[in-house]
């Protein structure tokens, strides 16, 4: 009987790192999606908010507050065009506003080379706003 228990715990420590390592990823996999959820969420509106004002700087504030569970610190804003490039200088109206979110979730086993992983998400609107 003594032998059987032993066998066991041997059995239990092989077992353990893999163990380990499904659970890292599950756990991995759940953030990507939460934060890919976030930044569509926040792009979306963000892309709504420019297309009724033609400001950058409120399509800026309102992804960094509906981008919630994120740091909205991380959160890389990126606008095309930008308010100062045409078509949005002049006659804004009709065009096009893309608004591309960029987040790096740091992998749990970054030491040992692995890169960070940049989730991204993309919302387009047609300009509304007239001068």
């Amino acid at each position: 009987m003594r032998g059987e228990r032993g066998q066991a715990i041997v059995e239990f420590a092989l077992l353990l790192p893999l163990l380990l390592v499904v659970i890292l990823g599950v756990v991995l996999v759940a953030e990507l999606g939460v934060a890919r959820l976030a930044l569509e969420h926040a792009a979306a509106e963000a892309a709504r908010t420019g297309s009724l004002t033609n400001d950058d700087d409120l399509v800026r504030s309102t992804a960094a507050a509906a981008v919630k569970p994120l740091d909205a610190s991380l959160v890389k804003v990126i606008i095309e065009p930008t308010q100062n490039e045409a078509p949005r200088v002049s006659a804004p109206r009709g065009s096009l506003l893309r608004v591309r979110l960029r987040y790096a979730i740091p992998v749990p086993l970054g030491f040992v080379g692995l890169p960070r992983l940049t989730i991204e998400g993309v919302a387009v609107r047609r300009v509304e706003w007239t001068p």
